[in-house]
């Protein structure tokens, strides 16, 4: 009987615990699914205290571009901005033409092999690469003469900005959260002075999300200070999944610049020079369009390439598997409490 008498009462109390814990995952998983945009349109003359610092971003010269890279981690370089003629060029290579356009098919229970997530619905020859369900990587190693002269053109474009960003004494010489890269420019230390020889490509890629594909998870490109550089193919929306970035994540202060500034959906036409600190935590969002919606050939896809440099004294990542998880958990709770603080002010303003 005391038994019984025990149960009733240890019951509600149950019953309570597991519809709070139901409750809070439920207001996470909303929060953490809210795609505020970081609007390529964005005014950056408006200076009304109002006005969302999130969306001044945007930068018209290679000054603007590093004073934004800077502050924010991220800039939208608008000069540098490709024509329609390079974009369709882009789209027109030989690599572009294979882009895959549907969600990836589990192989066959005899042709399966372990291997980590995805990689029993990797494509055979492996040029097209998963990141996360329906997202493809084709990178250097597999694009053709033709696809690298094009390319290569394109990169010849954004090295005024790759060589102000590293040229950037001030800024190279502070630590800004890599243990490993030492400002005096001694062993495993960045180097100061004003030269590009240390600098080298480290990945170029064209890649796709599909429609119904996941996202990423949240990740930095390195550890120590690098530049990566997204040209959309098509306009990037928070529909077709652009990238999401915590905006001051770069910095060794990132907790409290994140807490003002926090995660924001690129928004961007096709051409665009959407430029950030490899340090930056970010993900690719999942493909929400139909297979019928922009993005040319394939539907709904949303291609784009990817230009990523670092020192070579610093290559990427610069940490190990249990880094990745933890900047993957940061990321997580950095966007749920600013998602929660964006939602609370946006409460107080009405």
């Amino acid at each position: 009987m005391a038994s019984q008498s025990s149960a009733r009462k240890l019951l509600p109390k149950l019953a309570i615990t597991a519809t709070t814990v139901g409750s809070t995952l439920f207001a996470c998983h909303h929060l953490e699914s809210q795609r505020r945009p970081l609007d390529a349109n964005a005014d950056n003359s408006d200076n009304d205290n109002n006005v969302d610092n999130n969306n001044k971003c945007n930068a018209f010269t290679i000054p603007e571009a590093l004073s934004s890279l800077q502050n924010s981690g991220v800039a939208i370089v608008h000069n540098l901005r490709l024509t329609p003629a390079v974009v369709r060029e882009v789209k027109k290579m030989p690599a572009a033409e294979s882009m895959p356009t549907e969600l990836p098919k589990p192989k066959k229970r005899q042709q399966r092999r372990r291997g980590p997530p995805g990689a029993n619905m990797m494509p055979a020859d492996e040029t097209w690469r998963l990141s996360a369900y329906g997202r493809y990587h084709r990178l250097e190693n597999h694009l053709g003469e033709e696809d690298m002269k094009v390319l290569e053109g394109i990169e010849r474009d954004i090295w005024p900005l790759v060589e102000g960003f590293f040229c950037d004494n001030e800024n190279d010489k502070k630590k800004n959260g890599c243990e490993d890269c030492e400002s005096d420019g001694g062993e495993g230390g960045a180097t100061t002075d004003n030269t590009m020889s240390d600098i080298f490509r480290s990945e170029l890629q064209l890649m796709t999300a599909v429609p119904g594909s996941t996202n990423q998870s949240w990740h930095r490109d390195n550890r120590c200070r690098g530049l990566s550089i997204i040209v959309p193919l098509v306009n990037f929306s928070a529909d077709n999944g652009g990238t999401q970035l915590l905006l001051g994540s770069h910095d060794a202060t990132w907790p409290l610049a994140s807490s003002q500034q926090g995660a924001r959906v690129v928004h961007a036409p096709a051409g665009s020079v959407v430029a950030y600190d490899s340090r930056t935590i970010h993900r690719g969002l999942g493909n929400n369009n139909s297979n019928n919606s922009e993005g040319g050939r394939g539907g709904g896809g949303r291609p784009a390439l990817i230009f990523c440099y670092d020192r070579i004294e610093s290559p990427p990542p610069g940490c190990g598997t249990l880094g990745s998880v933890a900047t993957s958990y940061q990321g997580r709770i950095v966007d749920i409490l600013t998602g929660a603080r964006s939602m609370f002010m946006f409460g107080q303003s009405k």
